[in-house]
């Protein structure tokens, strides 16, 4: 008998991790002997960790059997699946980084997922779609549901043990595997980004870094100096963690700045100390001290196909940014729409079309921190800074201009053509002038804007006197109770998804088209869908980042929300889904978020704490 698409996907879930936990029961462990210092131990130490897993597992599965209509019975159950995650976290380190999405899916969002470019879906399985059951008002009518998904974990982690026969694993690996996890912690588990119910984020955080300390203990042999200042901070940061786990009231900002950062930067130095280190991560600067160093992501890493940056190039692009020459009517540039005086915004809710009597289709969003992102335009169809350049110089709504023809009436000018030269010196002049190489030079400039450089990145690097205490508690606020640190991740507070920051998420919010949420009417762009046709991308758009969010009202895709205020308090509301509208794809929860007027202010003052200093006005 055919199933559903979803029952189908959770049966082969079930069938793989069947299969992974079959295949190999007959085989005994295998690990060859190598003269690693800690491998061996964190191998013991995993494979320890794997019964108690197992048996949290089952646990939790007993009790979703015992659910009734009786709301103890939940609570039981929900118990139990905090249980089973803790287990789940004490492993965390090992499992994300050397199985990857082959065994940890069962840890992603409780949201639909899309293959691309060949569009199959994904559909969520294990503890979050758990999760989401358990605190639904009518958990018993979801047991069918919530055994098969606590089948995957129970069969799956009996599989583990098996994944490690015949591989081998190097203390370069184990390292970064720390390294990842510290960045995980910081970012992710101290949000609730995968416990938004539940809350169980703080005390989860804690078992990782006790993982984290009984794994990096034979390195610290090897380097007397380093072992006392990473003992001090870790211990410093469990016993934070430990003595006030409350999810909401938890002091992340001096959780980061006391402990958790200076432990990022002794742990860096260390595994730098013992070379040969591992470097997957290729978007992370392990030069850095942590994640709010400016060093820390590495910008050429998010378009592998630019062009190196160099001082002429940079010059030609700020040069090009601001030439008129580049559109159809020679009166437009790039800061038509992106005027550098107000942080790259035009202050519009949707720009001046080409023909002056219409406006584009949407909000024009600042350029600042655009080069720490995967996909470009609010859709994110737009793959490199480059493209969107080009994307936008030939559309007819924008810069409606000739390729042909700008190359033509650059090429006329002298002065383009020596700065094309010097930015291009191994090509002919009839060669270096082209529209490829001015996407390239635009994007160079782009990425060459002084960011990180806010009150905010001043006191989280040490200046005490940068922050108020309102934004202080706002910040607290941003990454715990509000929830806005689960989307809009640290340290660029865009839609980059640590630890890896390999994928820029997109989401949809259930958008309005105005501020009167009372009387919400939906917005009927189809977002991501219009050139990626999901169902599951119908409303879907990129999240940009909060910095310099206090400059460049007015916000969202439409322009929508006036204010930080409205924009508060659309989330506060659980967005459209939220007020009462229908949208059967939206990804932000739809539980009011129960903010007091009085948090609300602290996490805007929070915000305008993000404002970067406008060095690229100084000549």
């Amino acid at each position: 008998m055919q199933g559903t698409p979803k029952t189908n996907f959770l049966r082969k879930q079930l069938i793989i991790a069947g299969i992974i936990s079959f295949i190999f029961s007959g085989f005994a462990f295998v690990h060859s002997h190598t003269t690693e210092t800690g491998a061996d131990n964190t191998l013991k130490y995993f494979k320890a960790h794997i019964p108690p897993l197992i048996n949290a597992a089952k646990a939790l599965r007993n009790a979703i059997n015992n659910i009734t209509e009786d709301s103890v019975s939940v609570e039981i159950a929900r118990s139990k699946l905090a249980a089973c995650r803790n287990e789940y976290k004490s492993i965390e380190f090992f499992v994300e980084y050397f199985f990857g999405s082959t065994v940890s899916r069962f840890n992603v969002p409780p949201v639909f997922e899309v293959e691309e470019p060949s569009l199959e879906f994904q559909w969520p399985v294990g503890f979050q779609v758990i999760e989401n059951l358990l605190f639904d008002e009518k958990a018993y009518l979801q047991k069918k549901e919530l055994r098969s998904n606590t089948d995957v974990i129970i069969l799956t982690a009996e599989g583990f043990e098996s994944l490690l026969y015949g591989r081998q694993f190097t203390d370069a690996g184990i390292l970064e595997s720390f390294r990842l996890e510290l960045v995980r912690i910081s970012t992710l588990n101290i949000t609730g980004y995968d416990a938004p119910l539940l809350k169980t984020g703080i005390h989860e955080s804690a078992t990782a870094l006790l993982a984290f300390k009984e794994n990096i203990k034979p390195y610290l042999q090897t380097n007397k100096a380093m072992a006392d200042s990473i003992t001090f901070y870790l211990n410093h940061a469990i016993n934070m963690l430990s003595t006030n786990n409350d999810f909401d009231k938890f002091n992340r900002m001096l959780f980061l700045k006391a402990a958790m950062l200076p432990l990022q930067k002794y742990t860096a130095l260390l595994i730098k100390s013992l070379h040969g280190q591992a470097h997957e991560a290729t978007a992370l600067n392990y030069e850095a001290n942590h994640i709010f160093d400016n060093r820390f992501l590495n910008i050429a890493a998010f378009d592998t196909t630019a062009i190196p940056a160099s001082k002429p190039l940079i010059e030609l692009g700020k040069r090009l940014f601001f030439e008129s020459k580049l559109s159809g009517n020679n009166k437009r540039s790039c800061i038509t729409c992106h005027q550098p005086e107000k942080y790259f915004t035009d202050g519009l809710n949707k720009s001046i079309a080409f023909d002056e009597q219409h406006v584009v289709r949407r909000n024009a969003p600042s350029i600042l921190y655009t080069a720490y992102q995967y996909n470009n335009f609010w859709d994110g169809r737009a793959p490199t800074l480059t493209n969107q350049v080009l994307v936008v110089t030939s559309s007819a709504n924008e810069m409606n201009a000739d390729t042909v023809q700008i190359v033509k009436k650059l090429v006329a000018y002298r002065k383009y053509r020596k700065l094309f030269a010097k930015a291009f010196p191994q090509k002919k002049i009839t060669e270096s002038i082209s529209i490829r190489n001015i996407g390239a030079a635009i994007s160079a400039y782009e990425k060459s804007l002084p960011v990180m450089t806010s009150a905010f990145d001043k006191y989280i690097n040490g200046d005490e006197t940068a922050m108020s205490p309102q934004q202080i508690k706002g910040f607290n606020l941003f990454m715990g109770k509000a929830q806005c640190g689960t989307c809009h991740f640290a340290p660029v507070f865009n839609g980059l998804l640590p630890p890896l920051y390999n994928i820029s998420e997109v989401e949809s919010l259930g958008i309005t088209t105005n501020a009167d949420f009372d009387k919400p009417v939906a917005d009927a762009d189809s977002g991501r869908y219009h050139f990626m046709p999901s169902q599951f991308y119908i409303g879907a758009f990129k999240t940009p980042t909060v910095r310099n969010a206090a400059k460049t009202a007015p916000y969202m895709h439409n322009g929508s929300l006036q204010n930080l205020t409205e924009v508060m308090e659309f989330y506060n509301k659980g967005g459209g889904n939220g007020m009462g509208l229908y949208h059967p794809n939206q990804t932000l929860s739809d539980k009011p978020l129960n903010l007091t007027k009085e948090e609300i202010t602290e996490l805007v003052s929070f915000i305008e704490s993000l404002t970067d200093e406008p060095l690229w006005l100084k000549k």
